[in-house]
């Protein structure tokens, strides 16, 4: 008992005195690492595959990058699935092309899946064996299919990590017992680009539906299609959208963020967006770059949608378009960092991922101007204030809590019903990615129009969540209205939280993002894009208020004359560290609690660790033993929390050999 009054008293004086810095020194994950890398390709022939799904057979063709010191193994494993292009190029005049499969005499197939080479290259010098597919055959057909042949893409995964789990255990042709035992498929990311991202979406939930066979840890959509509108819960996602992407032109893969943050409020996976201003669709892939490779290559933006553009266009000394070589340098940098933190347990890249760092990685050649990143953290990880779901939002937040507007030129939640479809500024589903179609809804947002200085937005907080040092920032997402914003516009306002003796603490949104100007491009079919983007500002910015009693959280149009945003995702993030007396902690880190805070009950998820745990106890902080469970059967066990008061607690869980500590938060 001596030890945990020890452990308590330091969590205290942690919460009182400690103050939050955002870290400008991170560990650069677009460096390569210190495995050797070799390649090898497999080819099972053009129709090795059928499914109930899919009108023609399908070939079985990839490229596997591994640390050449495969001894070191087992590896975590990613696979890549590439996007819909041409698959075939005549092989005496290049630039004829065909959508067809198998191909034509005369005719090659073209590479798409070794067009992430690159990628591949560098996380399997970090320790992984990366695996790329061909889905030629999909892309030949999917037009004509309803479901645009997702169900195959999905299938088709699964059959490759079938024959990589017989290669893993057995061995056998093409590659022998090479790679026996090298696998870790329990621990695997994927990563699909264009129908590729939809794709690897469906394969997370076709692997689930079949039981789990294989650990899916991490899902990357890059630059993605959404024509069935999936979600997925349960699974870290991070969507890479190109501002300037000319295929995929609506961005509508921003959906696979906006429609599972609410979906499932005890979700515990996070989701990410990685907005890329400069970048088009193609220059991600090699083989569909001008001038690396053969045949069927474009410049996506140029060939539709024009050059003059400063932000997307190629024209002029001033074109903030990137290169090719700087768009595999993001890609390398923000794939690596979310990879390695998800699958290989870095944790030294959340501050990339979850704003804490507003510098990009030195390795991806692009300033902060270039890259905005969304961030929605997990539910034990943050505390919802107003989620902006439906028209109540206006005036009843998620506390109960009175919400109130005042001088507001415009004051309306939209796009919660289908009536309000185009939430955003006009009738192109275009230039909006969170907008809606006529039968399927967007992201609903409130939208606020102000033209005084004191037009003010303002959330009440009840006295039973007025404590906010059990968290680390206060966090929305936010976007400009470009439709009633004069272009040029840079929109700046003031955040502030009012205690309970009525101090004001004010902070202005400038000095926390570069996200607030007239979004960039011409007016003209997909320029500009309303693209929400996270704002995080640390709550001990907040100073000279008492962080134990937050009454309001007040949004001050006092900086900008006239102006017009939408705003979502109002909430505090981020729960402060616990300190622990205990160093070792390897076994338990794989514990998940959930929901925290909590209102009657969490579950604490062991895994499989549960048959380690000796006990687990629930203290106050005055070290008084609350509930103890000292008979661990289940994987998920329960613990009731109706009898006790509201305030924070100490979960700890303890094995023969080790202990950890848990904060927990009744409310």
């Amino acid at each position: 008992m001596f030890k945990l009054k020890i452990t308590i008293s330091i969590v205290i004086l942690f919460v009182l005195f400690s103050k939050t810095t955002i870290s400008q020194t991170v560990v650069d994950p677009g460096l390569p690492g210190t495995y050797s890398v070799s390649v090898a390709n497999y080819n099972l022939g053009d129709a090795a595959f059928t499914h109930s799904t899919f009108p023609n057979p399908m070939e079985v063709r990839g490229s596997v990058h591994y640390p050449t010191t495969l001894s070191a193994g087992p590896f975590p494993v990613l696979m890549f699935l590439h996007g819909r292009h041409s698959t075939c190029y005549q092989t005496s005049n290049p630039s004829n092309t065909a959508l067809s499969w198998p191909c034509a005499s005369g005719y090659q197939s073209i590479t798409s899946f070794e067009g992430y080479d690159y990628l591949a290259q560098q996380m399997a010098s970090h320790g992984y064996i990366v695996i790329s597919i061909s889905a030629n055959a999909i892309n030949a057909a999917d037009n004509s299919l309803s479901n645009r042949g997702m169900p195959a893409r999905a299938a088709l995964m699964q059959h490759h990590l079938n024959l990589w789990n017989t290669w893993n255990t057995t061995g056998g042709a093409p590659f022998g017992t090479l790679f026996v035992g090298k696998l870790n498929l329990n621990n695997v990311g994927t990563m699909g680009h264009s129908r590729g991202g939809e794709g690897v979406v469906a394969h997370a939930l076709l692997n689930r539906s079949l039981g789990s066979p294989y650990g899916i840890k991490a899902v990357l959509p890059l630059a993605p299609v959404d024509f069935l509108r999936e979600v997925l819960n349960g699974i870290p996602l991070m969507n890479i959208a190109p501002y300037c992407d000319g295929d995929v032109s609506d961005l509508q893969g921003v959906h696979f963020y906006d429609d599972t943050r609410y979906s499932l409020l005890t979700d515990q996976a996070p989701k990410h967006t990685v907005l890329v201003m400069g970048a088009n669709h193609n220059f991600f892939n090699t083989v569909w770059t001008p001038g690396s490779y053969i045949a069927g290559t474009s410049d996506d933006w140029d060939d539709s949608y024009g050059t003059t553009d400063i932000h997307c266009g190629t024209s002029g000394s001033a074109s903030k378009r990137l290169t090719p070589a700087r768009q595999k340098a993001v890609m390398n940098a923000y794939a690596s960092a979310f990879f390695r933190y998800y699958i290989g347990n870095e944790l030294a890249f959340a501050p990339i991922l979850e704003l804490d760092n507003r510098k990009p990685p030195v390795s991806s050649t692009v300033d902060s101007s270039d890259i905005f990143v969304s961030y929605h953290p997990p539910a034990s990880k943050r505390l919802d204030i107003n989620r902006h779901l439906n028209e109540a939002s206006e005036t009843i937040n998620n506390f109960s809590g009175t919400v109130t507007a005042v001088s507001l030129l415009k004051y309306d939640i939209c796009g919660d019903d289908l009536t309000e479809v185009n939430c955003g500024v006009s009738s192109s589903h275009d230039q909006e990615p969170h907008s809606g179609t006529s039968s399927a809804l967007g992201m609903s947002q409130l939208g606020i129009r102000w033209n005084a200085p004191g037009d003010y937005y303002e959330n009440t907080i009840p006295v039973a969540y007025q404590n906010f040092t059990n968290y680390l920032n206060l966090q929305f997402r936010t976007a400009i209205d470009f439709s009633e914003t004069t272009a040029g516009t840079k929109i700046n306002f003031t955040v502030q939280l009012i205690d309970g003796l009525g101090a004001t603490s004010s902070k202005e949104i400038s000095d926390y993002t570069k996200s607030m100007s007239y979004p960039p491009g011409t007016e003209f079919l997909t320029l500009p894009k309303v693209c929400f983007n996270s704002i995080k500002i640390p709550l001990s910015d907040f100073t000279g208020v008492n962080l134990y009693q937050i009454q309001k959280v007040k949004f001050l149009f006092n900086k900008t004359t006239l102006g017009s945003i939408y705003v979502t995702d109002v909430m505090l993030s981020g729960l402060q560290p616990l300190a622990t007396s205990i160093a070792n902690n390897q076994a338990l880190s794989s514990t998940i609690i959930y929901p925290n805070p909590a209102t009657n009950s969490i579950n604490v998820s062991l895994g499989e660790n549960s048959k380690n745990v000796t006990s687990i106890k629930l203290y106050d902080l005055q070290a008084k033993l609350m509930i103890e469970n000292n008979k661990i059967t289940k994987d998920v066990e329960t613990i009731n929390l109706s009898d006790l008061s509201n305030g924070v607690y100490i979960l700890c869980i303890k094995t023969n050999n080790e202990e950890k500590n848990y904060k927990i938060v009744k409310q």
